[in-house]
């Protein structure tokens, strides 16, 4: 067992390994694209020298990161330090840079097809891994909102990098608008909780809530955790809070794109999860009710608009706004069950939807022009191996046996159910039915639908591509045959507080 005491500036640097191995990668990049000239590194964006070497930096310093996050599995602290040191963070970090590995190993050819330069790519999404990595990690609510702004900022310039297509530049405009609306929440209701529990540390403050002794009243703090949620909302978004979702996914790079879906929403999703039902776990009553319509019109609204939705990366767009609101179902239950749940629903959700972004940029074609439903027609016999993958994210994301994603909405039933919140439940069972046309719909074009002949054909699959493809399959239908290990795993990780085993909710309230 490693103890960190934070006596030393040493302890900090231990702690934040990852983190710190994340960013001397960035710069390392950064200074090799400002010093190294262009054509003794053999080029530019085309899939050249330099490109490679910048994916191997960012793929190594990952999985660099990654080692160090399982290397502080064992580790502890101080329960009132910055940084937290648990189970849940390792479980955090480990979906986070799992995505980033396979955002990274999926986006290069995409940048070669489009001309898009590599190094600022890379270090960008370097940058915003830390971020996301420093967001799940805080235990100090300024540390808190340091760790949010570096994982936006970063992902505001990589939605505008195609630069000269107006859609992207379109779509980092509005995120750019949406998200610093949205941080002004989150700094807002960070200072009225600072009023309201004299701290801005998240453990002192959850004691003070649970002794009631907040300094400032019951006003400060419910306007401080209705600030917050709202802040967490639109980096999630959850309706109606998700306007800008579609637009600004629909014109990011699709590698962006996927990383928006997945990294964003799930650093974001695991800061909301431990806030809320740990440290403000006290308050439960003041936040629960808020939660609730969030998770039910989150789960219906996009659902809905999905249906209409003749752009395939568009109709993914609302299919990732649909599944934060299962996710929070899991925060609604606010039990033990709830967020392995959540975990596990968070880890299956990352594999399948850089997955299906990939295959939807390389089905599209330079300049993203055929990612409609029809230019999917035949492809399940024009190009097997992509429509066998396609077909089983596709299944997962709906919800179908055997695969992660149907354990996965599982479990936050059964936890929705044992929570008492039968509406909730049964709004996701019913949701999920009305998502298995648009996913169908796809399949259908792919398998009982032919091309004419004049149709696009998407280019065979690189090994590496395929490769990495395959072993995204191959997790998701391990983890929907064989779900039982992660999710003790991911009971294991969760850390101690009021909803650590304890459900907040009563088992009679089926509304809020």
């Amino acid at each position: 067992m490693r103890v960190f005491d934070f006596a030393s500036h040493g302890s900090y640097w231990l702690a934040l390994l990852p983190e710190v191995i994340l960013s001397i990668a960035a710069m390392v990049i950064l200074m090799r694209d400002a010093f190294v000239p262009a054509g003794e590194a053999s080029g530019g964006s085309g899939g050249d020298g330099r490109m490679s070497v910048d994916c191997l930096v960012t793929l190594y310093s990952i999985a660099g990161a990654l080692v160090a996050s399982l290397w502080l599995m064992d580790a502890s602290g101080p329960p009132d330090a910055m940084i937290a040191l648990d189970g849940f963070r390792v479980a955090a970090d480990v979906i986070l840079l799992g995505g980033g590995l396979l955002v990274v190993s999926l986006s290069r050819d995409y940048l070669s097809r489009e001309g898009l330069r590599s190094p600022e790519f890379h270090a960008l999404v370097l940058m915003a891994l830390v971020g996301m990595l420093v967001l799940v990690a805080a235990r100090d609510l300024i540390l808190l909102f340091v760790g949010l702004e570096l994982m936006s900022i970063s992902v505001y310039v990589l939605t505008g990098y195609a630069r000269t297509d107006p859609r992207s530049s379109e779509a980092s405009l509005k995120y750019f608008l949406v998200g610093a609306f949205a941080s002004a929440f989150v700094v807002y209701g960070i200072a009225l909780l600072y009023g309201a529990t004299g701290t801005t540390r998240l453990a002192t403050a959850a004691d003070r809530i649970a002794a009631g002794a907040g300094a400032g009243g019951d006003l400060l703090l419910v306007a401080g955790i209705g600030l917050l949620l709202i802040g967490f909302a639109f980096k999630i978004a959850a309706v109606p809070f998700h306007m800008w979702a579609p637009d600004a996914y629909d014109g990011a790079p699709t590698p962006v794109t996927s990383l928006m879906a997945t990294g964003v929403k799930a650093a974001a999703f695991i800061a909301l999860l431990r806030v809320l039902t740990v440290d403000l776990g006290g308050a439960a009553e003041t936040w629960r009710g808020a939660v609730w319509w969030l998770a039910m019109l989150t789960m219906i609204v996009p659902n809905l608009i999905a249906l209409a939705q003749d752009d395939v990366k568009r109709m993914l767009a609302y299919s990732s706004v649909a599944h934060a609101g299962y996710l929070l179902v899991g925060v609604a239950a606010a039990s033990e069950l709830g967020r392995s749940a959540s975990l596990f629903y968070l880890a299956a959700y990352t594999v399948v939807t850089v997955a299906s972004f990939a295959i939807v940029f390389h089905v599209a074609g330079k300049g993203d022009r055929h990612q409609r439903v029809r230019d999917y027609r035949g492809l399940g016999w024009r190009r097997p191996v992509l429509g066998g993958a396609l077909l089983v994210f596709l299944l997962s994301l709906a919800g179908f046996p055997p695969t992660a994603g149907f354990v996965g909405k599982l479990y936050l039933l059964r936890a929705a159910v044992d929570a008492g919140e039968t509406a909730l439940a049964v709004t996701l069972v019913l949701t999920s039915l009305v998502a298995y046309y648009y996913y169908l719909r796809v399949v259908w074009k792919m398998y009982f639908e032919t091309a004419p002949e004049d149709a696009h054909m998407p280019p065979s699959p690189k090994p590496g591509f395929n490769l990495v493809i395959g072993t995204c399959v191959a997790l998701i239908l391990l983890a929907g045959l064989f779900p039982g290990r992660i999710i003790e795993r991911a009971r294991e990780a969760l850390p101690d507080g009021p909803a650590a085993g304890v459900t907040i909710a009563g088992p009679e309230s089926d509304a809020p």
